[in-house]
């Protein structure tokens, strides 16, 4: 594939990321971007990618709200006048955990 194709076939790419619908494809001149559309097409589709998607978003909510709760813990013990390895020993935590946490 000379450097020319390469080019053609990068901008045809970053055409489909700007815009991935089936007119951007039927336009493209490579098989690169059929075959990615192809695909996304077959995951967007597919019933469990979808139920496993919010699987992992609601496992980052809840990692997330964890986070927050921590965070709020560990500043009204430090505001309580505990030390960095008390706090640590409260909230179940490493005492570098606590140092991120107050950085």
């Amino acid at each position: 594939m000379s450097h020319k194709e390469i080019c053609k076939e990068l901008l045809e790419f970053l055409e489909y990321v700007e815009d991935s619908t089936d007119n951007t494809v039927n336009h493209s001149k490579g098989n690169l971007i059929k075959s990615i559309h192809k695909r996304v097409q077959e995951v967007k589709n597919d019933i469990s990618v979808e139920v496993e998607f919010m699987t992992l978003l609601e496992r980052d909510r809840e990692k997330i709200e964890e986070g927050i709760l921590l965070t709020k813990k560990v500043f009204k013990l430090l505001n309580g006048g505990y030390s960095i390895s008390q706090i640590a020993k409260e909230c179940n935590v490493s005492e570098n955990q606590v140092k991120k946490i107050l950085e």
